[in-house]
């Protein structure tokens, strides 16, 4: 909201210089109007109006991501190519183990980061963080999904880490984990481990474009279109999560609107002051 408010400032201080040059125009004499006088009152009208209108097109965008996220079709086999959701267990597959805390689970990606503070540049003041990935290791990222009557398949990476809501673990700490081979271990003095992780016979709701392979196994893919939100979440991470990417899809809209309605007011304003000085 900050940022809408201080944009559309801009754009109002800008539509007073630009009615203050075409009134300079338009005041003087016919032989030495020369471009002002035609892109001011009838060009820059016309940009910011169409400008409007692409805003405003992105507001059925977000309403409709707020709308789809509770509102998929219903899983079917048939549905391919469409935006479905499916609530399923995860398979008893290939047994994995957390690299850093040495538990069993069915996928998992984790990380180490070193952590050291350095003086902020200028013109900031104090310290900052600055982490250096140390480790990065990941299990086989096909996960399969089964409910009474069908299977589906995940591949994880395809998913960004925005569209996750999977069990986190962090621990920070003075000690080198024994996974990372640092030639000089006293050069950091702190350690950041984080694990990302699903558990067999876990419950996992899996949302996005439903797709089938050349082998007949059905996957569900990320539909990369913003009015259709795809993600992979544990049961215990799904209300909240629906509930931000809805927040987040209605605040979305509403400062839309707002950049439409300062966008007309400038349309407005150079109208007027221009008919108004004629």
């Amino acid at each position: 909201m900050i940022a809408n408010i201080f944009i559309s400032i801009l754009f109002l201080l800008l539509t007073a210089v630009l009615q203050y040059i075409s009134l300079q125009s338009h005041n003087a004499p016919g032989a030495e109007r020369g471009l002002p006088s035609i892109l001011f009152p009838y060009v820059l009208p016309a940009l910011f109006l169409i400008i409007a209108s692409c805003q405003w097109r992105k507001i059925g965008v977000f309403k409709r991501r707020a709308w789809m996220a509770e509102n998929p079709a219903p899983f079917s086999p048939d549905l391919t190519d469409c935006y479905v959701r499916f609530k399923g267990r995860i398979t008893e597959g290939q047994t994995q183990r957390l690299p850093l805390s040495n538990k069993e689970c069915a996928y998992y990606s984790a990380l180490v980061a070193a952590e050291w503070e350095v003086k902020a540049k200028k013109p900031g003041r104090g310290w900052e963080t600055v982490r250096k990935p140390l480790l990065r290791e990941q299990s086989a990222d096909e996960v399969e999904l089964a409910d009474k009557d069908h299977r589906v398949y995940i591949q994880v990476d395809e998913f960004t880490k925005s569209a996750l809501a999977l069990h986190n673990k962090e621990k920070t700490q003075a000690q080198c984990p024994p996974q990372v081979k640092v030639q000089n271990k006293t050069k950091y003095k702190k350690y950041q481990l984080t694990e990302h992780f699903i558990l067999h016979n876990e419950r996992v709701t899996a949302q996005g474009r439903l797709t089938r392979n050349r082998d007949g196994r059905l996957f569900i893919r990320p539909t990369r279109r913003l009015g259709y939100p795809s993600f992979l979440l544990v049961q215990k991470e799904a209300i909240q999560f629906k509930r931000n990417i809805i927040q987040t899809a209605r605040n979305d809209a509403w400062n839309q609107i707002m950049r439409v309605a300062f966008l007309l007011l400038n349309v407005g304003l150079l109208l007027y002051f221009w008919w108004f000085a004629a």
